[in-house]
């Protein structure tokens, strides 16, 4: 008998968290959830069917599980492809919108994967240091957000592309991904090209005949609400950001003290994380001012 899974080890969230999403969710209950530290490979689901695995990987693969939580699928065959990305699996999606909804990268140290005679392993393992508390979407509204937007965006599926979701999540992703390697500057530039992106096709949209990106990104979130007084510290903010942006792109340098970069690495993550989120479910006028406060006091 062929003992066909998919099996990911998630670094970086608890086993409760995600249980939560997925039962307040109900989007991905094929998968089967527990935590790292009570799972053997050795005992595992088809683990007599890879006499072949060597055995450096097979060690791998023990010490990551201790540090994450395993997310298995007995039925292949059951799970949905990703929505925003080739070839993954739906479970990329609800990491993707996590880290939306936490302004945090989530993602799989290792991806296994047995489908008959083939089988093969993924790697992914990233450190990451995620001390603090950077929530866009309140713990108790996680559940409902993954469900919304999973169900909006499956339905919808030409917004993604011409609202400029798609593109934008790619580069929000790589922003992610670079803390580990250029920490602020490379980071903010790429959460810049995100925001830069999502105001260019809305600008280009409705053409309004804005050609400066600043100008763009100014006009774009103006008219997405972030206007009043609570958001009145933006338009200072924003020309450090594109000041950052210019000058590593372009200049190949960077000229903003390490104290005020620090503060802008974290308010533009925030900011745009906020923005992502609320094009896919509004957080309301009393959780915004919360974050507006939150990200002006950095």
């Amino acid at each position: 008998m062929s003992e066909d899974f998919y099996r990911w080890y998630i670094g970086y969230i608890s086993l409760i968290t995600l249980h939560t999403v997925q039962r307040e969710s109900g989007r991905f209950n094929e998968w089967d959830l527990l935590v790292g530290s009570d799972f053997n490979l050795k005992e595992s689901y088809g683990h007599r069917d890879r006499g072949d695995i060597p055995k450096q990987d097979e060690l791998m693969l023990e010490a990551i599980a201790q540090r994450s939580i395993i997310a298995e699928t007995r039925q292949p065959e059951s799970v949905k492809p990703s929505v925003f990305w080739g070839n993954a699996l739906n479970m990329a999606d609800v990491l993707t919108l996590l880290s939306l909804a936490r302004a945090r990268y989530y993602s799989a140290f290792a991806r296994e994967r047995k489908r008959g005679a083939s089988y093969g392993i993924n790697w992914g393992v990233i450190h990451r240091d995620i001390a603090g508390t950077w929530d866009i979407v309140t713990i108790s509204n996680l559940g409902q957000f993954i469900s919304e937007a999973l169900a909006f965006v499956e339905t919808n599926p030409d917004w993604l592309e011409e609202s400029g979701f798609i593109p934008s999540i790619y580069w929000f992703a790589q922003a992610q991904i670079s803390y580990h390697t250029a920490p602020s500057i490379l980071e903010m530039g790429l959460y810049w090209v995100a925001l830069e992106t999502l105001a260019g096709t809305y600008i280009d949209a409705r053409r309004l005949g804005i050609t400066n990106k600043k100008d763009r990104v100014k006009k774009f979130i103006i008219d997405k609400g972030y206007s009043d007084d609570a958001w009145s510290f933006l338009d200072k903010v924003i020309d450090d950001w594109y000041e950052v942006r210019n000058d590593l792109f372009h200049e190949g340098k960077q000229d903003l003290p390490v104290e005020l970069l620090i503060k802008r690495r974290q308010q533009v993550r925030d900011f745009t994380s906020l923005v992502l989120v609320e094009m896919l479910q509004n957080q309301g006028e009393g959780r915004r001012k919360e974050i507006a406060k939150r990200i002006q006091s950095y």
